[in-house]
């Protein structure tokens, strides 16, 4: 059994330092990294290469697919050397590739400065279950196996958008727990039974139904943090109307969580209070996290008390964004709210200091 540390006897120094310490926080690695194929090793194939790989890196930073259509990024795009932190070629099958790595904190920095949306890289792990219904076989469960191509191109696809997948394995405890037909009728709570194996933060269900002979369509249905959201799409194959269910996926996750800067916008401190600190790990764990959140841009200790700390975030980001952030831990559990009412029925706004966010840390 852990001995409780009490943090409020360690020296306020100590207690800062650890405050500044990065965060250890689930990210998508790779956000800044591309590969490009190129006809040379020449100056000019490598300019435009690296200009074709640093608007990749924008799109999986924003989260906006259309973002190299934005004319504000189009000056930034062509000095896209500026950004390339190293890069390297190698040959396979004949053909040459450019490995090229961006720098992270300078595109962050035109990111803020254009005033793009930034989507931070702690993002909802999404697990996908699809079924398809074909003119000459009928109804089955797309598995990996089976159509291993398509599977790739999905993977892929959700690289390049910077939206974390996983497919089940379809084994037998898949089979009994996701039955073809609650799949098809994309029943949610069959897909809850059947990613507590995976653990999703998120879960794309796709029925992919082949219209005529080159037709077809897709009803498609993301459940994440207690909501649903319905789309479709239709195209002139499966690999299309696949495709279009990852897209839109990411669309509506970049939507809720990427966060958006402007000129206007002011610098506000929420009040957090968070539970279930027994000792000087759990402190520094739960430190490094709030330091690292990409929505906050400092964090700074209130106090402490027995196994409780409270920590004042200071943010540019609506209180809902912060929230959504701080859903994706799992470590945190939100608490019931607890704001007191005075005689005259007035409640302190949540996120101050007579109303804080309050949390468990589990």
């Amino acid at each position: 059994m852990r001995t409780p540390l009490r943090l409020c006897s360690l020296p306020l120094a100590l207690l800062l330092w650890v405050l500044a310490l990065p965060a250890q926080a689930r990210v998508v690695p790779d956000l800044y990294e591309v590969v490009e194929a190129v006809p040379s090793r020449g100056t000019t194939d490598r300019t435009a290469a690296s200009s074709r790989g640093l608007e990749r890196v924008f799109v999986r930073v924003t989260g906006d697919a259309a973002i190299g259509s934005n004319p504000r990024l189009q000056p930034v795009l062509q000095r896209a050397q500026r950004y390339v932190q190293s890069y390297r070629y190698e040959t396979e099958d004949n053909q040459l590739y450019l490995h090229l790595s961006y720098e992270p904190q300078a595109i962050s920095e035109q990111v803020h400065k254009l005033q793009l949306p930034m989507w931070p890289n702690n993002r909802p792990g999404t697990l996908v279950w699809m079924a398809v219904d074909t003119l000459s076989d009928g109804r089955s469960v797309l598995r990996q196996e089976d159509y291993p191509e398509l599977f790739a191109v999905l993977d892929s696809l959700a690289i390049e958008r910077g939206l974390p997948v996983e497919f089940p394995v379809m084994d037998l405890n898949d089979q009994r727990n996701m039955p073809l037909g609650e799949l098809w009728a994309q029943d949610e709570q069959a897909a809850e039974r059947a990613g507590v194996r995976y653990g999703p933060d998120a879960t794309l269900m796709g029925r992919l139904l082949q219209t005529s002979g080159e037709r077809w369509q897709a009803n498609w249905l993301l459940i994440h943090g207690g909501r649903s959201y319905a789309f479709d799409a239709s195209g002139d194959s499966m690999e299309e109307v696949a495709l279009r269910g990852i897209n839109e996926a990411a669309d509506l996750l970049a939507q809720r969580y990427a966060v958006r800067s402007d000129s206007t916008s002011q610098q506000s401190a929420v009040v957090l209070e968070l539970s279930g600190i027994d000792s000087f790990a759990d402190y520094t764990e739960a430190s490094r996290y709030l330091q690292e959140l990409a929505v906050v841009s400092s964090a700074g200790l209130l106090s402490i008390n027995g196994d409780r700390m409270r920590v004042a975030l200071t943010t540019s980001s609506r209180l809902q964004n912060l929230q959504d952030a701080l859903a994706l831990n799992r470590r945190l559990q939100a608490q019931a709210d607890e704001g007191p009412i005075d005689l005259s029925g007035y409640r302190a706004p949540l996120g101050s200091a007579e109303h804080p966010l309050r949390y468990h840390w589990r």
